[in-house]
């Protein structure tokens, strides 16, 4: 297995990177990510040196690349260098170097979506509005915001929220597969948490979680990953707001029966990206502290994957090696296990701050 990340790892490095976007997701923001968690965890200089490459070759051309129409792309970006910010991996002020791309983020909040016009909003993009939410929701924890910069994002935070709240579309459908990026309840509780923790929404964020209640003890979704997921949100809401009525046995009926050596099973064989997958799985499941006994089981089905066949077809890795749905979050995952299971990786923080 070694062998296989280390020659997926030149591969990577030998890319004809120019053809790739600059995103989080399926870009270089999200290689850039994967090659500074891998020479933390293998202490490898060569790995920090093309990390680093990869983030001047985003950040030297994100500006005048990326539209409106990209707002992901941009959100995940911004994610990922305030990670690298706050995990020490870069240095500098998040509040200069993201001041810029903070800015558009709230343009398009503002101006682009439309969305207090149209009641009945397709669900994809109202999850693309609540990353962006979220995002500016782990930027208000920033203690050296100033007060201007604080107030306009808590101004845009609100007008969201009550664009979503006004929304007629259901918010509550389970999506098809498990998904630690596409299950919208789940993280609009993060968000609903994260935004009540800074107390400057309190009372409407009460009565929405008092509105949602109902909705959500009817809530039991087909995929038992998913089940986990939905559990665990309503669970660590409970800690932030009390018991809602019938929260708690609502939960124990969640997590009744899951199994976890079976639903690891359950992932099929090439099932194993972080977005949609085992590894998302993997770090979900970190978060109940009580993944670490299962860190073979997932060993056994990263390494007997078929995924590894792309590295015999390199013309049809080019579009796998990505972060989120590509061979670098399953890398990360693999490592991440063998070589320091303890660490704090990226995956870890984005399953706590926006899951």
């Amino acid at each position: 297995m070694q062998k296989r990340i280390e020659e997926f790892n030149r591969f990577a490095m030998n890319t004809d990177l120019k053809q790739v976007s600059n995103g989080l997701y399926n870009g270089k923001m999200g290689i850039c990510i994967y090659f500074f968690e891998l020479a933390h965890l293998t202490s490898e200089k060569k790995y920090r040196f093309f990390a680093e490459k990869l983030l001047d070759d985003v950040v030297n051309n994100v500006s005048e690349n990326i539209g409106f129409k990209d707002e992901n792309e941009l959100t995940g970006i911004c994610m990922a260098i305030n990670y690298l910010l706050d995990k020490g991996y870069v240095t500098g002020n998040p509040n200069n170097v993201l001041k810029e791309l903070d800015n558009r983020i709230i343009r398009l909040l503002l101006f682009n979506y439309g969305i207090e016009n149209d009641k009945n909003l397709n669900l994809t993009v109202i999850n693309s509005l609540l990353g962006n939410l979220l995002y500016l929701a782990v930027r208000l924890q920033n203690s050296r915001l100033n007060r201007d910069e604080r107030s306009i994002i808590q101004n845009v935070i609100i007008e969201n929220i009550n664009r979503i709240e006004t929304n007629e579309t259901n918010k509550f459908i389970e999506p098809p597969f498990f998904s630690v990026t596409e299950y919208f309840i789940p993280s609009y509780l993060q968000l609903l948490r994260q935004i009540y923790k800074l107390h400057f929404f309190d009372l409407k964020i009460e009565k929405i979680i008092e509105g949602l209640s109902c909705q959500l003890l009817n809530c039991y979704p087909q995929n038992k990953a998913n089940r986990l997921l939905l559990s665990l949100a309503m669970q660590e809401t409970m800690e932030t707001f009390g018991n809602p009525n019938g929260w708690d046995e609502h939960i124990e009926v969640l997590q009744q029966h899951l199994v976890i050596p079976q639903i690891i099973h359950e992932f099929r064989n090439k099932n194993v990206a972080f977005f949609n997958g085992l590894c998302g799985f993997f770090y979900l499941l970190r978060k109940t502290g009580k993944g670490d006994k299962y860190n073979k089981l997932f060993l056994d089905k990263i390494s007997n994957s078929d995924v590894w066949l792309f590295l015999e077809n390199k013309e049809s890795l080019n579009g796998s090696i990505g972060l989120y749905g590509g061979l670098s979050g399953v890398a990360l995952t693999f490592l991440h296990i063998t070589h320091n299971p303890d660490s704090v990786t990226f995956f870890d923080v984005i399953n706590s701050q926006y899951v």
